[in-house]
């Protein structure tokens, strides 16, 4: 027997929404691990937990952005000789948005990571979030082929330094054809929270004293963390048996033993105790 076969484009549908979609401008993004959604029940409290959840469940928020540009994403058509123009396709597809500022940690971060396979969700300024139906009842992330930065570091006759947050999408005719929403009743630009990389670096040639620096540029954070990181020391790990804070020279004496190095405890453990947006890398 001959088997049926189906046209799945062939249904068209030229009715629109009884409440109309009115988009705002993109104020961020949130990168996920491809295939990894943001949960069904997607609150404020639940958007900073996975923030500092331990990977692959961790979510990795972009923003604030101040402009957007579309780049491709345009329908290609072609006649075969003299025959009729057809639609052959959709052209590669990128979004690129500019930031507020010129942030090299995030610069960095995203040039060693441009080739890994990320899901985007973007939302904007009315708290909308923006994703794809991919036939379950949870929006899922966009697929991008890379996410990179192109900076622009110092300023400009006329123009302050920022950088450019680029995002490549994976198919974008999938895209056009499954893009979905869902408004969130939170304000989500207040409720996530990237993390910054840190280090715990030696004060001195001699001792147990310790400072908590920024990664690049080595701001010092440990006035900021070293109270909370005293009366925690169960979160430096490396056999600490004592962390006291010195708020006159603004530095944390650790007691280790065997000669181990002190580090902090993952940011899912740090972020229990109320230590928000770093992780010791």
């Amino acid at each position: 027997m001959r088997k049926t076969r189906t046209c799945t484009g062939s249904n068209l549908n030229t009715g629109v929404s009884k409440c109309h979609l009115d988009p705002e401008k993109v104020k961020g993004a949130i990168l996920v691990p491809h295939g990894v959604k943001l949960p069904a029940e997607f609150t404020a409290t639940k958007a900073k937990e996975l923030c500092h959840a331990d990977r692959p469940e961790r979510i990795y928020p972009i923003l604030p952005f101040v402009e957007f540009a579309k780049n491709g994403g345009e329908p290609q058509v072609a006649a075969n000789g003299y025959g009729p123009s057809q639609m052959t396709g959709i052209s590669a597809l990128t979004y690129t948005f500019t930031m507020d500022k010129f942030y090299p940690e995030l610069n960095a971060s995203l040039t060693k990571t441009a080739n890994k396979a990320w899901d985007a969700y973007f939302y904007d300024e009315k708290n909308v979030i923006y994703g794809l139906n991919d036939g379950t009842d949870t929006l899922a992330g966009i697929p991008m082929s890379t996410v990179y930065s192109t900076p622009t570091p110092h300023p400009t006759s006329s123009a302050a330094a920022t950088m450019d947050v680029s995002f490549a999408f994976e198919d974008a005719r999938y895209y056009f054809e499954n893009m979905d929403f869902v408004q969130l009743d939170f304000a989500i630009a207040r409720a996530v929270v990237g993390l910054t990389p840190v280090e715990l670096v030696k004060a001195g040639t001699t001792g147990n004293d310790y400072k908590l620096l920024e990664k690049v540029g080595g701001y010092d954070l440990t006035s900021t963390y070293g109270k909370l990181l005293a009366d925690n020391a169960n979160l430096i790990t490396g056999g600490a048996s004592g962390v006291t804070y010195n708020e006159s020279t603004e530095t944390l004496t650790i007691a280790t033993t065997g000669g181990v190095v002190p580090a902090l405890k993952a940011p899912s453990a740090l972020f229990e105790a109320g230590i928000e947006g770093i992780e010791q890398v």
